[in-house]
């Protein structure tokens, strides 16, 4: 049937091929000539013996002769087919197995042992060796405890169908409102589902998925997923109250020692309210990531604290590092001494002093770093331990960036103070801290002919009273509008005319 000794591949041959009662064998062997040495295969045989059903028979036996394992003795399997095509069908299957080296049909009480329990511990164990990061696989973890295993964890994965996919969305809109935590749940039934295909669960013909439809989200005309509401995104005024009520609260003169274990604390709500940088972000700011003199925040990292063991610095999200323009206000007010700190430089040390220092540090870390077998590496993600990096913001007690438990439970007092001491400028309930970054991006439109949303971030001090710019005006655009009072912005000064 088939002639691979030219190329030192297997040979296949048929014998009797031509009357199915006489019986038939499939014999491979490596052919001892070819360039290939490792092509060579041991002798494998798939018989049967009297194939003809007997009368009042019903089935046709099969024995093939399969490997076990790695140096093992290989052992017989016994397949029964119900007719002459479904006996052709498991010997093609056979075949082919033989064909791509890949492992023979298993038997029926292997397929039904297959659970979704298993493919889900399955599914973990690929993603780990795809290298998805802690937070990552915590939340597939949650969703496959929370919603799939305890709905049809011990459906056998040939079963698999879509009614029982409906049962665990269902289940999950019980406590999933949000339009993103219920495709979050979708896509790890699809990730699954291809994952049961690769592994041969599931046959291909079938899709446990077809015809779920979990609805689609109103969207704002010109806008993406990622889009935020201006109702949803926090003022000036109220980013500066915070801030201050940080400062306040959490600085020397504190009398709470829980919060002053934050001394930095309103320096970090000023970098997420006019950078734009995420809470792991934040934290994962070092003195070398700092740039004053092009007056901008290096982010190239961020701290990541899995659940069940000790943080650290990993990659930035989506590998993807990214320049940030912060106030010069900000720059030297806030964040410069405390570099002066982290670089045992004195009180009194200049602009030039600091940045010398910093670009030491950095060449310090350069060369280390290409002495390492990862090429990847340079200066900003060389590893450090965590105790010894020179981390801008930091719980005092652990010498390491705070944990997101102990943040959020410090920003609400903060956020429940100046409710109680500044009512005018309150942060609203309904702006979560993640809102933040958004502050300084508000979107309005190009033109008059254009969507509203279907716009380019601008900086904030467009939108309300001369706030120092999330980024620098450029010259040479056209004019735009403000989102107040529909006048045109001068480019040059940020004005309305």
């Amino acid at each position: 049937m088939r002639d691979g000794s030219a190329s030192g591949l297997p040979v296949a041959r048929w014998h009797q091929p031509r009357r199915w009662s006489r019986g038939y064998a499939l014999s491979t062997e490596a052919a001892r000539s070819g360039p290939a040495p490792h092509a060579r295969r041991n002798e494998t045989s798939l018989a049967s013996s009297s194939l003809r059903p007997r009368v009042g028979q019903q089935q046709v036996p099969g024995v093939l002769t399969a490997p076990a394992g790695d140096g093992e003795p290989w052992k017989r399997v016994l397949r029964r087919a119900a007719s002459e095509a479904e006996a052709r069908t498991i010997f093609a299957q056979a075949e082919a197995a033989l064909d791509t080296e890949q492992p023979t049909p298993v038997g029926a009480d292997v397929r039904a042992s297959r659970t979704i329990r298993m493919l889900g511990e399955e599914y973990l164990k690929d993603s780990i060796e795809r290298g998805k990061q802690p937070r990552t696989m915590e939340g597939r973890e949650s969703r496959l405890n929370a919603h799939i295993l305890p709905t049809i964890g011990e459906v056998p994965v040939t079963k698999w169908r879509v009614e029982h996919s409906r049962k665990v969305m269902e289940k999950g809109s019980k406590t999933l409102h949000s339009q993103r935590g219920r495709e979050d749940l979708r896509g790890q039934l699809s990730a699954m589902r291809k994952l049961a295909w690769r592994l041969g669960w599931l046959d291909r013909s079938i899709d446990p998925l077809d015809g779920l439809d979990i609805g689609r989200a109103n969207v704002l005309h010109g806008t993406t997923a990622q889009y935020v509401d201006p109702r949803l995104r926090p003022e000036t005024r109220q980013v500066k109250a915070m801030a201050a009520a940080a400062d306040n609260l959490c600085g020397p003169e504190g009398a709470d020692a829980l919060m002053t274990r934050l001394p930095l604390f309103g320096t970090k709500i000023r970098v997420a309210g006019f950078g734009g940088l995420r809470l792991g972000e934040q934290n994962a700011l070092r003195a070398i990531d700092v740039f004053f003199d092009r007056g901008y925040v290096h982010v190239n990292g961020s701290w990541i604290p899995p659940r069940k063991a000790a943080g650290f610095r990993g990659p930035v999200k989506n590998h993807t590092l990214h320049e940030v323009p912060l106030p010069k206000s900000l720059m030297h007010d806030d964040l410069l001494p405390r570099v002066k700190e982290l670089l045992d430089l004195p009180a009194k040390a200049s602009l030039e002093q600091v940045i010398n220092a910093q670009e030491t540090e950095r060449q310090r870390r350069t060369p280390v770093a290409a002495r390492e077998k990862d090429k990847n590496l340079a200066w900003w993600n060389y590893p450090i331990p965590p105790a010894e990096e020179l981390w801008l913001f930091v719980d005092t007690v652990t010498g390491l960036p705070v944990k997101p438990e102990m943040h959020n439970e410090r920003w609400h007092r903060v956020r429940a103070w100046v409710e109680e001491n500044d009512p005018d400028n309150a942060w609203p309930r309904t702006i979560v801290y993640r809102n933040l970054r958004h502050h300084g991006q508000p979107s309005v439109p190009r033109g008059t002919g254009r969507a509203l949303g279907s716009c380019r971030p601008i900086p904030r001090r467009q939108a309300h009273d001369c706030v120092e710019p999330l980024r620098p005006c450029r010259r040479g655009r056209p004019p735009r509008l403000s989102q107040q009072t529909g006048g045109v912005v001068d480019p040059k000064i940020g004005s309305v005319r």
